[in-house]
């Protein structure tokens, strides 16, 4: 099974602070979780099965991520800055807009994934 990793934060520093905006408020689910939700429905929509979707924490980086068993690394609009050693036009890596992380116009990625 493919791996599709949501790249929602990024572990900085001595004790791993997480940085990287995912949470909207106390009562509502993460950015990542509900982007997460709305690619597997999509996925079941478009029979493309054979594709597993996971948050990470932050703690391996993109590259880690694409050497263990990724196809694909969907970088959180925030992190950017970040991750500016990262090559976003090379294969692995999809820059996600903020209107993608926020879940309302994911038909980009699909796209993207049916190119796999």
């Amino acid at each position: 099974m493919k791996t599709i990793y949501i790249y929602p934060k990024l572990a900085m520093g001595f004790r791993g602070f997480a940085t990287g905006l995912d949470r909207e408020g106390f009562f509502l689910r993460k950015r990542s979780t509900r982007l997460k939700k709305s690619i597997e429905i999509s996925l079941k929509e478009n029979h493309l099965c054979s594709f597993n979707v996971e948050v990470t924490h932050g703690f391996e980086s993109p590259e880690e991520l694409l050497e263990k068993d990724g196809v694909l690394v969907l970088i959180s609009p925030y992190l950017k800055s970040l991750l500016g050693h990262i090559d976003f036009s090379k294969s692995g890596y999809y820059l996600l807009t903020e209107a993608e992380y926020n879940s309302e116009n994911i038909s980009n990625i699909i796209k993207y994934i049916k190119t796999l």
